[in-house]
């Protein structure tokens, strides 16, 4: 964890955010100071510019065994789609892993990746996990529970910093049980998307994560529900600020 996070941050350090990457988190409702705090950084387009900022990262870390970096023809470069990174974060704060908003929404059923470098062709790859984010107030006793490290970062934010634990997709539930442990919380709320209503493999998946969570001691569990128009709970939220 902590060899993750020393190289993730230092990777973030060396990169900016393009305009249109800015205009797309300002539209969804986070302020430009919370974009700044939360480290959103553009991935580099071109192989030369990804050869380099791993040149500069291999200067002080240990490259094999991160996730999203591999070596081709012997040099370390950065795997992974165009987009924004996205810092998914355990709940003191260390990245655990990257999430990109890909550019290309050509399939709108796979708008994120996990920066990883897990194909077989990949020479010295890492696979990615599916880590759980934790984002807003920690110290709260209520949780809310959600898909997307970016979803969980807006609504947390457009909610004055409730605490949202978010799995990395809806079939996704490994360390969820432990990590709402480690938070201490004494209730939980499901905030998943209201898709759920309409897609039986959606609704499976979200009942199969219900049960998990029921099944933890101490810990009450409700759902949080919405007009449907908005599919989810950052989009509910910012049509509530809107006044839509």
């Amino acid at each position: 964890m902590e060899a993750r996070h020393a190289v993730y941050s230092e990777l973030l350090s060396f990169l900016t955010l393009a305009d249109r990457h800015r205009d797309n988190l300002l539209e969804r409702g986070l302020s430009e100071e919370r974009i700044a705090r939360n480290l959103y950084r553009s991935m580099p387009e071109t192989p030369e510019a990804r050869r380099l900022l791993a040149k500069l990262v291999g200067m002080n870390h240990e490259l094999l065994g991160i996730p999203g970096f591999y070596t081709r023809y012997d040099e370390w470069t950065v795997a992974g789609p165009n987009g924004f990174l996205i810092p998914v974060r355990d709940k003191d704060g260390l990245i655990q892993g990257l999430k990109i908003r890909l550019d290309d929404e050509t399939n709108p059923a796979r708008k994120y990746r996990w920066l990883s470098s897990r194909d077989k062709h990949l020479i010295n790859g890492t696979r990615s996990y599916s880590w759980v984010h934790v984002t807003g107030n920690t110290q709260s006793k209520r949780a809310f529970i959600t898909e997307g490290p970016l979803k969980g970062d807006v609504a947390s934010f457009l909610s004055g910093d409730s605490l949202f634990v978010c799995i990395g997709g809806v079939s996704a539930i490994g360390g969820l049980r432990e990590t709402l442990l480690s938070l201490g919380v004494t209730e939980a709320v499901e905030a998943m998307d209201m898709d759920q209503m309409t897609n039986p493999q959606v609704r499976d998946a979200v009942l199969a994560m219900r049960k998990e969570v029921q099944r933890i001691r101490g810990i009450k569990y409700s759902k949080y529900t919405w007009n449907p128009v908005h599919k989810g709970v950052d989009d509910f939220l910012l049509s509530r600020v809107a006044g839509v």
